[in-house]
This record gives C-alpha cells, structure tokens and sequence, in this order.
C-alpha cells in the first residue's frame, strides 16, 4: 500500500545516492539494491519492475556510475559500508529491506550488520548470484589484469550489453574503469562479525558457470533470522529472465517478515 509520506527534511546531497531521489511517496517497504560489479543501479528498475507494486525498488548509486560518472568510485568495501550506513539511516526510509546480486551480495551482507549496530533495522536481505558471503568469485582476479581479460571474465558470465561492450570503445572504457574499482571491493569484500536479525533470502541461476564450487549453506551462519535459498533457471544474470519470479519471492519473504521496532536493540 503506496503511503503518502515522504522521508521528512532530507536535504543534502542523499538524493545523489538513490536512483529516483527520495522525494516522492512511499509504500510501506524500501529494497535498496546494491550493484553487482561493473552494473549500474538502474539495471535493478527492469529486473525487479513487478516487485514495484508492493514496495519500492530503490537502486542505491555508488560513485563512479551514471549519474555519478564523474566522482571517484570506492575501491575499499569497509569505507564504503561506513558511507552508506551514514547515508542510509539519514534517507528516513519507512522500513528497509536490501537486494544485493554477486558483489552486490557481500555488500548487501555488511551493510545490513552495519545498520544494524547502528539501530537502524532491516525486514530482509535478498542475496543474489554468489556462494556463502567469505567466498570469492571465480571471475576475482588482480586490479592490474588486461583489458581483454577482464572482458572476457565479463562475457563468461552473460553479462547484459556485452557485445555493446565490444562495439563501443567509450562505454568499454567507463565499465572497465568502474570494474577496476570495483576488484577493490571484491578483495575486501566480506567483513566478519556477528550474525545479523534479518533473515536472509538466497538466489542462484541454475546454470551459473561460477557456482560450481560455492557453498551457499554459510549464508545460513551470518543469520539469526532464517536463511532460505531458491535456485531459479539461467546463468550468473539469470535476473534478465527470471525478474518476474524474483519479484514474487520479494514481495512473498517480505509480507511474512515482521518490521521490527525502530528502537530494537539489534544485539539482543
């Protein structure tokens, strides 16, 4: 049910870090989606679109992406994470829950344990496209890689847009510039510490050529929450396909996942 209600007196430069800004109208629940590497937040408004009349897909934006082009992009995960708790508990979202797809994942996973520490709550974390959150893509490899090798990790995987990839010498030079930073992320991805409440949501395609060796059962240990895990059909970006079938798992795992109260200590 879409409230009318606004964030408060958000002002600022928060806008900057949510695709869509926050003036608008809220339903009752915010996904903020986190990036996988190299993508872009507004990949999320296609993937997830029929999960929109439930709650709202809010792609966050991280530097160094569209709208974002021209700021430097993070290449330290924990610097990253401290950033957007701050952003994050600031934007007065009426109930938070994050999808993160591959690096996106970790991402998700270390921002939720941040939030909350910080008292800030979260419904659920959707988990997408990678194994158990300390494990490693196969497709990691050093920042000083070729061009072509990265490329060619890229198109392993059935990236969207990858041939527009190869055609197009300026878009080839702003996703290897973003995915350069991004390896930064991955090497310093998963931050340990204890469980989180929320539960969490795990989503792998089928045929996705880097799971081979993933254990996603250690998704089930960084929760107190639950953990369930579904398997869908399609590669690494099963999400092109499968968007609909995600949408429903969204919108079913967040109806039965009680908000907890804003002042809950998330120690307890």
């Amino acid at each position: 049910m879409r409230a009318e209600t606004r964030p408060g007196s958000v002002k600022g430069d928060l806008d900057r870090w949510f695709l869509g800004g926050l003036d608008r109208a809220w339903s009752d629940t915010q996904l903020l989606c986190l990036p996988h590497s190299g993508g872009n937040g507004s990949s999320y408004r296609a993937w997830l679109a029929a999960a929109e009349s439930e709650v709202d897909v809010v792609p966050v934006q991280l530097p160094g992406r569209e709208t974002r082009l021209f700021e430097p992009p993070f290449t330290d995960q924990p610097t990253l994470v401290a950033e957007l708790t701050g952003v994050v508990s600031r934007a007065g979202f009426r109930r938070i829950a994050l999808f993160g797809h591959s690096m996106g994942a970790v991402l998700a996973m270390n921002l939720c344990r941040a939030l909350e520490a910080a008292g800030t709550p979260v419904a659920h974390v959707f988990v997408s496209g990678h194994g158990g959150p300390s494990q490693r893509p196969a497709a990691a490899f050093p920042t000083d890689s070729s061009d072509e090798t990265i490329l060619d990790a890229l198109g392993s995987t059935g990236a969207p847009n990858y041939e527009a990839l190869l055609r197009d010498p300026e878009l080839r030079e702003m996703v290897l510039r973003v995915i350069r930073a991004d390896l930064g992320l991955v090497l310093t991805g998963f931050v340990a510490g204890p469980p989180v409440q929320a539960p969490i949501t795990v989503l792998n395609g089928k045929d996705d050529l880097t799971s081979a060796e993933w254990d996603v059962s250690e998704w089930a240990e960084v929760t107190r929450g639950g953990c369930t895990a579904h398997l869908l059909p399609g590669d690494h970006f099963y999400l092109v396909e499968q968007g609909a079938e995600v949408a429903r798992i969204i919108r079913s795992a967040l109806a039965v996942t009680e908000a907890p109260a804003h002042d809950e200590d998330p120690s307890r």
